[in-house]
């Protein structure tokens, strides 16, 4: 386990790190010319009122694009200030407490989850495979009353025992370790396991060891429905209607957390890296990227509605592969995100958009497009 003195230099130990980014430089002219074009293609294509995104390229030069609108009544300018929930991404830091756990000696990659929540469908399901998305456990949020109940009052507040009791009343997909289907109930009960292994709740763990050694000020793992200002609302449905505050508790490890792009950029960073971690343990959360089959989600049960999980070449221990890179994505009520780090180059992609559009995970799509123009300019 890292000492505490450790964990306080390392905001010290990273200022070179984050400091040559460049900041100051363009990318060249015709490369930014199409880079905007796509995002502009598909924000019409998707009809999103606003899109942030950042391309950080070392020894070439960085773009930030700020496209559209934060507010569709007043015509206000989205701004790489602004706040936004990034949902998913939240699995990122989730998962990355517990391998910090593991290397405690706190936890067990191997441990049964029944251990230390009461799971009925899949209960022996490991650690290793709620973060991998192989557990087989049903997705809550893939529960038609749950849905009901949430669109009907998005500021409900939901105990997490409660979201994991809606998954124990649906019958797993698979037994757990032969299949691939990704599901919200899986970080749900590993922010829960962290809260009972620590003592404390998981939003204080993410903020003692990630949020404050990274002197990401602009990050937070709330417990009200409120944005820290600057934010861009958050739309969603059709025809478009504003969603912008609904209590995080729906959500808990899963997709809870709010930040802006900028903080995002040290985040790709830190997790295609494993600064938090040792190289030992980083070199296991390679190991566990295996090639997945998305579309549809994998599910032995004929009568259910066949579902669409993300869209990744590669999963494993909460973060993926997409087109080479490393990172998450992520979706909410009104928002969708995705952070993307290039470990050869060193490069880092920020996607964020005000509107879950359904059908279409925005900025994946922009990012698989950015991807055929950047790997052969990277040399990947």
């Amino acid at each position: 386990m890292r000492s505490n003195i450790a964990r306080k230099l390392l905001p010290l130990l990273l200022i070179p790190f984050f400091a040559c980014s460049n900041a100051d430089d363009s990318l060249d002219e015709e490369l930014e010319t199409s880079l905007r074009e796509i995002v502009v293609q598909n924000q019409g294509e998707f009809a999103l009122p606003g899109i942030l995104a950042g391309i950080w390229i070392p020894d070439q030069g960085n773009l930030i694009i700020e496209s559209g609108v934060a507010n569709l009544e007043t015509g206000t300018a989205i701004s790489k200030d602004d706040h936004v929930r990034i949902g998913s991404l939240t699995k990122s830091f989730t998962v990355t407490v517990i391998l910090q756990l593991v290397e405690a000696g706190l936890l067990n990659l191997d441990d049964p989850v029944s251990q230390y929540v009461p799971v009925t469908g899949n209960g022996d399901a490991t650690i290793a495979e709620l973060a991998n998305m192989r557990s087989g456990i049903f997705n809550y949020t893939e529960d038609g009353d749950f849905v009901a109940a949430f669109v009907q009052d998005f500021l409900r507040v939901w105990p997490e025992q409660e979201l994991v009791d809606i998954a124990n009343a649906n019958a797993p997909y698979f037994p757990h370790g032969e299949g691939w289907h990704y599901s919200n109930t899986n970080t749900v009960i590993l922010g829960m396991i962290v809260e009972q292994v620590t003592g404390n709740s998981l939003a204080s763990e993410i903020e003692t060891r990630i949020l404050k050694p990274l002197l990401l000020d602009e990050t937070s793992y709330p417990d009200t429905p409120d944005l820290p200002t600057p934010f861009s609302l958050g739309y969603g449905f059709e025809p478009i209607e504003e969603v912008t505050f609904t209590d995080p508790s729906s959500s808990a490890g899963s997709g809870a957390m709010i930040s802006r792009l900028n903080d995002l950029k040290i985040w790709a960073q830190v997790l295609g890296k494993g600064l938090l971690l040792s190289p030992e343990m980083q070199k296991q959360r390679f190991a566990s990227l295996q090639p997945i089959i998305s579309s549809p989600c994998q599910d032995n049960d004929p009568d259910r509605p066949k579902r669409e999980c993300p869209d990744y070449d590669q999963y494993g221990y909460g973060f993926g592969k997409i087109n080479g890179w490393i990172g998450h994505t992520g979706e909410y009520v009104g928002y969708t995100s995705l952070v993307m780090y290039e470990p050869v180059s060193k490069s880092t992609v920020v996607i964020l958009t005000n509107r879950f559009a359904v059908g279409e995970h925005v900025p994946t799509v922009i990012f698989r497009e950015f991807a055929q123009i950047l790997n052969p300019l990277l040399g990947i």
